[in-house]
């Protein structure tokens, strides 16, 4: 990632934890690449959020590939909280 991108991606997720944390959501900034880490309570398990390579996407749960528009971060915030919501809903808890 050339510095222009870093800083690009760097302003993203700034905007994004912004928005999460208007939603209550921990949310760290990782030093050591361009991505934050959330989670629902400090006991819960972290959520590492990139930026994708093209710049376009914020990207959460590899697996699945889940993303969103990295210029919407209140849509981004959105959809995270409410994974992170069902994701740590005890069995049977209806969220």
């Amino acid at each position: 990632m050339n510095e222009i991108d870093r800083n690009q991606a760097l302003t993203a997720l700034v905007n994004l934890c912004r928005e999460l944390a208007k939603l209550g959501v921990n949310v760290g900034l990782s030093d050591a690449r361009p991505a934050i880490s959330v989670r629902g309570g400090l006991a819960s398990r972290k959520v590492w959020i990139q930026i994708d390579p093209s710049g376009e996407s914020f990207v959460w749960q590899r697996d699945d590939r889940a993303l969103h528009a990295a210029d919407d971060p209140a849509g981004a915030a959105a959809r995270i909280a409410e994974y992170i919501k069902k994701r740590d809903a005890a069995p049977g808890e209806r969220w």
